[in-house]
């Protein structure tokens, strides 16, 4: 799989805990993170008219700033979901919030933290893109 990884998060031990679940899985020897909404739309923003490469996000829903629909709203209007892919990793076991995901193109799963090792070992023998 050859694929940029995003997490976000506005807890750390979760944004620290996602990196080492990505490192040891082998899915990505260094993800990018970014403990805001708005800082990923800030980066997505500023890399989007470039040559964007196959990204992957893991993308927390509940944030202080921009949330994780807004991050998904923000994806819905530069219209990349060939290009980048969602997993949505939430604390929410709410119906409406697994409704409204699949709504989203971008999105390709809905996990319920906490991220286990084999579900990542099992997505690095997928293809996803």
């Amino acid at each position: 799989m050859n694929f940029d990884l995003i997490i976000v998060d506005d807890d750390a031990e979760y944004i620290f805990f996602h990196k080492l679940l990505a490192k040891k899985s082998g899915l990505s020897e260094d993800p990018l993170t970014f403990s805001s909404g708005q800082e990923v739309i800030d980066h997505l923003a500023a890399v989007i008219n470039q040559s964007i490469n196959n990204t992957l996000i893991f993308l927390d829903i509940y944030m202080q700033d921009i949330d994780g629909w807004g991050v998904l709203d923000y994806l819905q209007s530069v219209n990349k979901h060939e290009k980048i892919k969602v997993i949505l990793i939430t604390s929410s076991v709410s119906m409406e919030d697994k409704r409204k995901a699949i709504q989203y193109p971008s999105v390709i799963e809905y996990i319920e933290k906490p991220l286990m090792m084999n579900y990542l070992i099992n997505l690095k023998s997928q293809s996803i893109f």
